[in-house]
C-alpha cells in the first residue's frame, strides 16, 4: 500500500544554503508508515495543477501539520495574533483535498490538516484560540499549545459513540495539543465527532467515512501508546477496503 503525505518546509535561515526552504516529511510519521510495512510516498509543495497526477500514485494521503491557513481562503484579514502562513503550501493542498475527494482517495488529517480540509470543503477556523475562542459551559480554556514533551497527553476528549474515532478510541481519549487555530463553522460534508472539555473541536469525519480530521498529533505518539498507532492502522484498513 502506497500513502501520500504532504511536505513541510524549512524556513530557518540557519539552515545550510541546499536545505533553507527544503521540502520535508516529519521523521516520526515516517517511522510510523515504515514499522508499519506501508511505502510512503511524499508530495512536495507542488502546483494545484499537480495534484491529480500525485494522488494517482498512491492509495491515500495523510494530511500533515504545518504553518498557519491564510485566511484569504475562509474570507478574512489576518488578525494580529495569527501565526507565519504559506500561501504556496495552501494553494496546493487546497486543490489536493478537492481532488482527493473527486478521486474518492481516503484522506487521515492531523492538525492543520484537519484546518485546511475544513477550508478546503467550505469551513472557517479560528485565527488564534486565545483571541477568539470562547470556552462552552464556563469554563476555563485548555492549555492547546502544551509546554509538556512531544508525545505526552495533555488532555481529554469527548468522542461521539457513532464515529469512527470510538471504534479505535472509545468515548473518551487523553490526546497531545500542539496547535493556535482550529476548526470554527465547520463546513457541509463534514460532522463534529471529538470536543476538548473547553469545546474546540478536536476531530471530524464525512458521511462515507473516507475522511478523518484530529486537531491533535498521533504521529508523535504512535510508538508511545497503542491506540495512537492504532488510529493509523484502521486508517490503512480502510484504504484497502475502499
Amino acid at each position: 500500500m502506497r500513502i501520500g503525505v504532504t511536505s513541510d518546509i524549512i524556513f530557518s535561515q540557519d539552515e545550510p544554503f541546499r536545505q533553507r526552504e527544503g521540502h520535508f516529511a516529519q521523521r516520526t510519521l515516517m517511522n510510523c508508515l515504515l514499522d508499519n510495512n506501508i511505502t510512503p510516498v511524499i508530495f512536495p509543495v507542488g502546483k494545484p495543477s499537480m495534484a491529480a497526477e500525485l494522488l494517482e500514485t498512491v492509495d491515500g494521503v495523510i494530511f500533515t501539520g504545518g504553518p498557519d491557513v491564510l485566511p484569504k481562503y475562509y474570507g478574512e484579514e489576518p488578525i494580529a495574533q495569527i501565526g507565519r502562513t504559506f500561501e504556496t503550501r495552501d494553494e496546493f493542498e487546497l486543490a489536493l483535498v478537492k481532488q482527493a475527494i473527486r478521486m474518492h482517495k481516503p484522506i487521515l488529517a492531523i492538525c492543520r490538516g484537519l484546518q485546511i480540509v475544513n477550508v478546503a470543503m467550505g469551513g472557517t477556523l479560528y485565527q488564534d484560540i486565545g483571541a477568539q475562542f470562547t470556552p462552552q459551559n464556563g469554563l476555563p480554556q485548555l492549555q492547546h499549545e502544551q509546554k509538556a514533551i512531544g508525545y505526552s497527553p495533555v488532555h481529554h476528549i469527548s468522542i461521539d459513540e457513532d464515529s469512527l474515532l470510538a471504534k479505535t478510541f472509545g468515548t473518551r481519549a487523553f490526546v497531545n495539543s500542539f496547535h493556535h487555530e482550529a476548526a470554527k463553522d465547520v463546513a457541509d460534508g463534514l460532522h463534529v465527532v471529538a470536543r476538548a472539555d473547553d469545546g474546540m473541536i478536536e476531530g471530524l469525519e464525512n458521511d462515507d467515512k473516507s475522511i478523518q480530521c484530529v486537531q491533535w498529533h498521533p504521529e508523535n505518539m504512535w510508538d508511545q501508546y497503542d491506540e495512537e498507532n492504532q488510529l493509523f492502522v484502521d486508517f490503512f484498513n480502510r484504504v484497502h477496503h475502499f
